[in-house]
């Protein structure tokens, strides 16, 4: 029997053995520990600063998963780029269930077309499900003197100058909304004015620096009398404020956006901890008192499989892209 016979024999009897068992015990161990997920403490990415919306939400349904599957649920700011920074931080951490991205329509709907260099796939998380869906309102200053979308309309035709607009930065929500109705409105020419957050856009708003902002952040300011919501963008009226039309019931039908809260695990995470994850946030989302804690918040609970939430999400995006294109916003 020459070397190599008896090499493959050895292989054969003693090595291969050993291999199949560590694969075997290796697998055992890791189904064990997706079943008794989880055994340690887990972190939720917020990709904004503290403080805001995406945090309070965070924290509300954090602690109420601590409280449904028995260990600590963590909330971390990772903010900035348009919450690139949290989302390609979540994206590259271990795919084991213990690192999570609270994601927006930025995340997963805007960022995929703008030019900003992306290190992750949008498109690429292992989406759990929903926290919620808010809404955006068309608002001008208590003392402004348009009454109706079809004043800002009316005026921003016959001024050569147009109007002027808040956002909170090129591509973000509210400035691509803004555009859209722009387009649909049929209004020549308004004049885009960046902001940081809603705190400086607010204090313009309502010295009437700018005309008019679509912004959910500043609605606590409307119902205080400082600033005046003139249409929601939601499809249907916000039942918080329903005496506020839509913009279908004005004339603009297309100017709509639902924004969203979802839940992401990194991309390839075990669909057994997903599903676990899933189960929790829906069981939540259908609880009496959180539907009204969401909606003191300006949210609405949305309970959906991991699947709905993933579909919701590549609607959102493809409905975007013609947009970003037509403004030459993208790099595609």
């Amino acid at each position: 029997m020459n070397l190599v016979s008896c090499s493959l024999n050895a292989f054969k009897l003693i090595i291969w053995p050993a291999l199949m068992a560590l694969m075997i015990f290796s697998g055992v161990a890791q189904a064990q520990a997706q079943a008794e997920y989880p055994n340690r403490p887990v972190k939720i990415v917020i990709p904004f600063p503290v403080g805001g919306l995406s945090d309070s939400l965070a924290r509300l349904y954090a602690k109420e998963l601590s409280d449904r599957l028995g260990q600590p649920f963590i909330v971390e700011s990772r903010p900035g780029a348009s919450t690139n920074i949290g989302a390609a931080y979540v994206a590259s951490a271990p795919n084991d269930g213990y690192t999570l991205l609270v994601t927006t329509i930025a995340t997963n709907a805007l960022n995929k077309w703008s030019n900003r260099p992306l290190s992750f796939d949008p498109h690429g998380f292992s989406e759990i499900g929903m926290l919620g869906v808010n809404t955006l309102y068309v608002m001008v200053g208590a003392n402004s003197p348009y009454r109706s979308v079809q004043d800002i309309v009316k005026a921003a035709k016959e001024n050569p100058q147009g109007l002027s607009y808040g956002s909170f930065g090129i591509g973000t929500p509210n400035h691509m909304l803004a555009e859209m109705f722009k387009q649909s409105a049929g209004i020549q020419k308004l004049t885009h004015v960046p902001y940081k957050g809603a705190s400086d856009s607010s204090v313009d708003l309502m010295a009437g620096r700018i005309d008019f902002m679509i912004d959910g952040a500043t609605i606590n300011l409307a119902n205080s009398g400082k600033l005046r919501a003139l249409a929601v963008t939601f499809p249907k009226r916000w039942p918080t404020q329903p005496g506020v039309p839509t913009m279908a019931e004005v004339g603009y039908p297309d100017v709509t956006i639902s924004t969203y809260f979802g839940l992401a695990a990194p991309p390839n995470t075990p669909p057994a901890i997903v599903e676990r994850l899933n189960a929790a946030l829906r069981a939540i989302s259908s609880t009496p008192d959180i539907e009204k804690r969401l909606l003191a918040l300006n949210v609405m609970p949305m309970s959906v499989s991991r699947q709905e939430a993933t579909s919701f999400m590549r609607q959102q995006s493809e409905k975007w892209g013609p947009l970003f294109k037509s403004l030459e916003l993208q790099d595609k």
